[in-house]
C-alpha cells in the first residue's frame, strides 16, 4: 500500500505510510474516514464535506536502486489532492481502487497519440 495522506475541510490531516495488506488499510480508514466526513447541519448548504487525499508511491525495502513502486509515479499524478468519497474502510478501499485506475487510464491516453 501506498504513503496515504487524508485532509478534512475543516483541516484535519491523518497519514499512514504502508506495505502491509488492505486489511490494515482498511482498519484504517474505519479509524479515520469518520473523522474526517463533515456532517452538515439543517442550516448548512450541505449534506456531507467528503476528505480529500493525496497517495504518494512506496517503494519496495531491498538494497539497490529503488524498484516495485505500488502506486503510479509519473510526475503528472504524484502529488495532487482528490475528491475521496468514503465514510469507512469498505468505501475507502473502493474509493482508492477507482482512484487508482482513474490515474491508470489518464496515464495511459496521455500515452497514445
Amino acid at each position: 500500500m501506498p504513503r496515504i495522506r487524508i485532509y478534512s475541510a475543516d483541516g484535519f490531516c491523518c497519514q499512514i505510510a504502508t506495505r502491509a495488506t488492505e486489511t490494515t488499510l482498511r482498519a484504517w480508514f474505519d479509524e479515520v474516514l469518520p473523522w474526517t466526513c463533515i456532517k452538515g447541519r439543517p442550516v448548512d448548504d450541505f449534506d456531507v464535506l467528503y476528505p480529500r487525499i493525496m497517495v504518494e508511491p512506496m517503494w519496495a525495502w531491498k538494497y539497490g536502486p529503488p524498484s516495485d513502486p505500488d502506486w503510479p509515479c509519473d510526475s503528472r499524478v504524484v502529488g495532487r489532492l482528490h475528491d475521496f468519497r468514503a465514510t469507512d474502510g469498505e468505501t475507502g478501499l473502493k474509493a482508492l481502487l477507482e482512484l487508482r485506475r482513474e490515474l491508470e487510464r489518464e496515464l495511459a491516453d496521455a500515452r497514445d497519440p
